[in-house]
């Protein structure tokens, strides 16, 4: 029985400026999956997904969300 492969991404939190704030490490068996948890990261900062020196992908705050961090609420 083969185990099924897992892969080491990591997605840090990205703030307006461009600097990191923070890093999660994930665990996942592709990158669709990583994609998925890192998008439900979305929160206060933006995200950038990566796997190894390569940028998988990037989360933007809704709208909605940057327009009230940008007003202090």
């Amino acid at each position: 029985m083969t185990l099924p492969a897992i892969k080491h991404y990591r997605a840090f939190q990205i703030d307006p400026d461009g600097q990191v704030l923070g890093r999660i490490n994930l665990v996942c068996g592709d990158d669709e999956q990583a994609r998925r948890e890192a998008a439900a990261l979305v929160q206060i900062h933006r995200i950038e997904l990566w796997r190894l020196d390569k940028r998988i992908a990037q989360f933007e705050l809704p709208p909605a969300t940057t327009h009230q961090a940008a007003a202090g609420h």
